[in-house]
């Protein structure tokens, strides 16, 4: 565990792996922290973070199983 102190005129948003495995839960753990290091690098700051960027990002990278194209199709 780790403590953040924070100003009284600041806020912080923490997202986890677990976030992400919750959202994404075809995702490894490794899986997930590369995808949180990869927004956390790349994300437009115009949009921020949030469900729909986590979840981008992860299918971008790792694309559900569950949503693969088979070659019977």
């Amino acid at each position: 565990m780790r403590t953040i102190e924070l100003q009284d005129d600041e806020i912080a948003i923490i997202w986890s792996v677990e976030d992400v495995m919750m959202e994404c839960d075809w995702l490894t753990k490794d899986q997930a922290l590369e995808v949180l290091h990869d927004i956390d690098h790349n994300h437009d700051a115009t949009i921020g973070i949030n469900w729909e960027v986590i979840k981008d990002n992860a299918d971008w990278r790792y694309p559900n199983p569950k949503y693969a194209e088979t070659d019977d199709e």
